[in-house]
């Protein structure tokens, strides 16, 4: 049976055939009859044969073999049916038939080729494959299976399946499966149902005002009746505990509560029971944002370092937590209840990138405040740089190109502390020297070898020297002096104004360094010591001794972590410039809020050196033109640096000022969110995945008509983003949902903004919770859905026991196409020179001779050559001599159809002048037959007729041609 890819250009066959036909048909060359007709089939042929190639003819033949996709439902909910499916699908697999092909895939909230379809045996034991079994996607599943499916076999896919989808429909893609005729069996899983008690739901207000009294309500629901212990959790605390009796089914609690502390808070249920198999529904979690003045946490790097902060906002009646970097909420809820957050003296490295990230979306996605104040042990100098925590600056911490800074060149010596831990946290702390350092700097590493493994060089790129320091591989070395020596001659060329070598090691290398370092010292070369894991006394003295003669400083670094904020510290003192310690008038820039009510600032006698960024806002500058107090909108929030400090230490007037209580004030209240406006009610839940929401503003928010707009920003558990416009469903209600796939809380802060873009916002912030994965609140096999779904395949229900029936099914019957689209192009290109030759030759004796030549070849296995004609001695073959005749045929018929021309003679006269002739009639011929006719070789017999003579040649003609036309136009 024919198939066709493109059946529409068969039409083309007609108007082709007809236009064919009809050349054939004025064709007025003298052919013989049968010649005529073989013109006209090969034409028509050829044609056929290109249009069927071009309409993608195939050749569909049936086949028997099958192809069959085994799709194992690998989700948590079929958790305990796991080895069911791996044993099922091995044993099924061993009763294929030799050409049948078989693949499996393993499906959860995504699908996953586990096995690529292959006509060998495969040996599955079990599944390798890992997707995302917090959900259920049985769609996916299908939809990978027929994909990778091949046409040329009858198509078979097996699902094992527990039939708890919670995600897309499988009944819509088992209906597309039996259109495109492949049939889908179902292996329901064996029951796994147990005794369990799960939590439904779990909600409370979204907010709520202090000491108000409000209702926490609970729905659980239990498959046997049995007692239990239920646990309510604020924040992380134990409020209260119950004994409740539960009863077989559903059942709702309720618990009577009052409003906890101003902020963002979080209650969460847990339930404890005896007769429970799943322990992953036991809990759930809500929202609630208690509303009150604003509430601020202030950070110090060490205890006491923010006290001048926190009592100058609490003489202005602001509330005021302290804590240490170690406070800092590792999760973003948690930070949500602080209006801003004041960061005084504190390094990087105590914060952490995870909690600088916390605090970065902290301004940027919610919208609250970030104040940063310096000190020794902040900005540049503080391992600020390539941190989130610069990103969310308004400054960045390259060091300003002051005239009067000096350059300096630093060699860093990093010895193999026999701990791959601290290895690589030495080199951490390599690189965050580099990023201290500018284009004019110098600086050289060795790693313990007794030369530079990365060469002195000025600090132009940083991400290649970066990338060496991550290349560098450490030695413990039996002497120091080696690298001494080297980082002496090494600096000794360089034209730094300030030469410094900072040793890390742990001291086990001993030698008599005194004359070394003291010589080093001699030529104004320091060399400070950072000790680690030192394992004796001797130890310990051996790098005490090194910093004390080359005049540097000693560190002891048994903790790890500190190292690399020693080396900044101590490449930050050897280099003076972070650090500005001279007298000045900070200047007023331009008029800010935060300097509303300030007259007449203090003199400062230091800062931290920092550059602006392009958007920042400079509020007050240094003597020189550097960033005193800069602000810039990061995001939905605001940040403010102060590079002085806050301690006395560059601010001792700062302290003593009578209007500090008032510019603490100031400066931190310009960093709190705008007033919630609020007044909306947010409604939300989680279904399969997606998050649905449900917002009603105040009455009357609406009236004025215009393009209103109502958005929600979403920050899900992984600090991923995402917002989503709600659409207007009834007056002041708006809808809209969001996915909502990850387990955890998601924040959720709520915009309306008015068709006039000058009136306030209407703000709010509230949250969801996902408690647990949707495939932990079904057990069992739903039996009902699988029939449905093995209807819609057009397949049925396999007997779990039976796993020869997965090979045993009536399937559909295929056809597998041939695609003829190839030699039907040979054909037309073998076709073409008989075509041709057809309608050049006068005869069909070349078919006859060839058919000859055929025969001969493969016959005899050498073709001879054609006879020639008899009496030829030229050999000329008769397809030739036929030509030859077919010319001159045509050459008299033209001879007897061209008019008489008449021609101008001149006759050339012996004086070799012209003389014109009269013009007389003649006939031109086209050729004229020669005087004296050659003498032929051999007596031609009485009985056979004399040749016709030959035509005149082509080159004859045309020349007669135009003699004729140049005599035609004298005349």
């Amino acid at each position: 049976m024919l198939t066709f890819e493109q059946p529409l250009l068969l039409l083309l066959l007609i108007p082709i055939g007809i236009l064919v036909y009809l050349t054939w048909k004025r064709m007025s060359l003298p052919y013989p009859n049968k010649q005529r007709w073989l013109i006209l089939g090969c034409r028509l042929l050829l044609f056929i044969c290109v249009i069927l190639a071009l309409a993608g003819t195939a050749w569909a033949m049936p086949v028997s073999r099958q192809a069959t996709i085994f799709v194992g439902d690998i989700s948590a909910s079929t958790g305990p049916q796991r080895t069911f499916i791996e044993q099922w699908i091995g044993s099924a697999i061993k009763h294929k038939r030799a050409d049948d092909q078989i693949g499996i895939v393993a499906v959860g909230r995504n699908a996953l080729v586990e096995q690529s379809i292959q006509s060998s045996v495969i040996d599955f034991s079990r599944f390798e494959s890992t997707p995302d079994t917090n959900y259920t996607d049985l769609a996916a599943g299908l939809r990978l299976a027929s994909a990778i499916l091949p046409s040329d076999s009858q198509r078979h896919i097996v699902l094992l399946t527990d039939g708890q989808q919670n995600m897309e429909d499988a009944l819509q893609e088992a209906q597309l499966l039996q259109q495109q005729g492949i049939r889908l069996d179902i292996v329901p899983l064996p029951s796994a149902n147990s005794e369990d008690v799960r939590v439904d739901s779990f909600d409370a207000p979204n907010n709520l005002h202090t000491n108000e009294r409000f209702s926490l309500r609970a729905r659980i629901s239990s498959s046997v009746a049995q007692e239990a212990t239920v646990r309510i959790y604020l924040d992380s605390t134990v409020i209260t505990q119950q004994k409740l009796n539960l009863v077989r089914g559903d059942q709702d609690l309720s618990f009577t509560m009052q409003a906890p502390a101003v902020g963002f808070h979080t209650f969460r249920i847990t339930l404890e029971a005896p007769r429970d198999a799943i322990v992953q529904n036991d809990e759930a979690a809500a929202f609630v944002n208690v509303q009150g003045p604003p509430k601020i946490l202030v950070i110090e790097g060490q205890p006491g370092n923010g006290r001048n902060i926190v009592n100058a906002l609490q003489a202005s009646h602001i509330n005021v937590t302290v804590g240490t970097p170690g406070d800092v909420p590792g999760t973003l809820d948690g930070l949500v209840p602080y209006s801003s957050v004041i960061l005084a003296d504190v390094p990087a490295i105590a914060l952490g990138n995870t909690r600088m990230q916390i605090l970065q979306s902290f301004v940027r996605d919610l919208g609250h405040g970030l104040v940063v104040s310096g000190g020794q042990n902040s900005y540049g100098v503080g391992g600020y740089t390539d941190t989130p925590l610069e990103q969310t600056l308004p400054v960045r911490m390259d060091i300003p190109q002051h005239k009067e800074t000096p350059s300096i060149a630093v060699v860093l010596i990093v010895e193999n502390l026999e701990s791959q831990v601290q290895i690589n946290i030495s080199k951490e702390a390599a690189k965050g020297v580099i990023g201290l350092l500018t284009p004019r700097d110098q600086v050289g590493i060795s790693g313990g070898y007794g030369t530079l493994s990365i060469k002195m060089q000025h600090v132009t790129n940083k991400q290649a020297i970066t990338k060496a320091i991550d290349n560098l591989n450490p030695v413990d070395p039996p002497s120091y002096n080696p690298d001494f020596a080297n980082a002496e001659q090494e600096l000794l060329h360089t034209d730094a104004k300030i030469k410094h070598i900072i040793l890390l090691g742990d001291g086990d290398a001993y030698d008599n360094y005194a004359p070394q370092v003291t010589k080093l010292a001699n030529e104004n070369i320091t060399v400070s010591t950072v000790e680690t894991n030192a394992s004796s006394a001797e130890d310990l003295a051996t790098m005490q001794n090194i910093a004390q003669w080359g005049k540097g400083r000693f560190y002891r670094a048994d903790d790890a972590s500190v190292i690399p904020q020693i080396l900044l510290k101590e490449t930050q003192r050897a280099s003076k410039r972070s650090l500005i310690n001279e007298n000045f008038n900070p200047a007023v820039v331009g008029a800010h809020p935060i300097l509303s009510g300030i007259n007449g600032l203090p003199s400062l006698s230091g800062y931290v050196a920092t550059t602006p960024k392009p958007s920042a806002q400079m509020v007050l500058v240094s003597h020189l033109d550097d960033p005193v107090l800069a602000v810039w909108q990061y995001g939905l929030g605001r940040v403010v640096a102060w590079t002085s400090d806050d301690l006395g230490l560059w601010t001792k007037n700062w302290v003593a000022w009578d209007n500090a209580p008032k510019w603490w004030a100031n400066l931190v209240t310009w960093t709190l969110p705008a007033a919630n406006d609020g007044g909306m009610n947010i409604n939300g839940k989680v279904t399969n995945g997606t998050g649905q929401l449900t917002v009603d503003l105040p009455p009357g928010t609406t009236a004025g008509g215009g393009q209103q707009q109502v958005q929600v920003h979403i920050i899900g558990p992984d600090l991923s983003q995402q917002n989503v416009n709600l659409q207007p469903t009834a007056p002041e209600r708006w809808e809209g949902s969001f996915p909502a796939e990850q387990v955890g809380g998601y924040l959720l802060q709520v915009t309306w903004q008015g068709a006039n873009k000058n009136e306030s916002r209407l703000t709010s912030t509230t949250g969801m919770v996902v408690p647990y994965s949707p495939e932990y609140h079904q057990q069992g096999t739903d039996l009902r859905f699988l029939r449905l779904l093995a209807q819609t395949g057009g397949g049925t229900l396999l007997n779990a026991n039976d796993v020869e029936s997965a090979f045993n099914q009536n399937l559909l019957p295929t056809n597998a196409s041939i695609p003829l689209a190839f030699w039907l192009l040979m054909l037309a290109a073998l076709l073409l020179p008989i075509d041709i030759a057809a309608r050049r030759l006068s005869n069909l004796d070349f078919l006859a001779e060839g058919y000859k030549w055929l025969l001969a070849l493969f016959g005899k296995g050498k073709a001879p050559q054609l006879a020639t004609a008899q009496g030829d001695s030229t050999n000329t073959s008769p397809s030739v001599a036929s030509l030859s005749n077919m010319r001159a045929q045509r050459a008299r018929q033209r001879s007897q159809q061209a008019p008489p021309v008449k021609q101008n003679k001149t006759r050339v006269t012996a004086a070799g002048q012209d003389r014109k002739v009269e013009p007389q009639q003649a006939t031109v011929r086209p050729a004229e037959a020669p005087a004296t006719p050659p003498k032929p070789t051999q007596p031609v017999p009485a009985a056979t007729n004399p040749p016709a003579p030959a035509g005149p040649s082509t080159t004859s003609r045309l020349v007669e041609a135009k003699r004729r036309r140049t005599q035609t136009n004298k005349d």
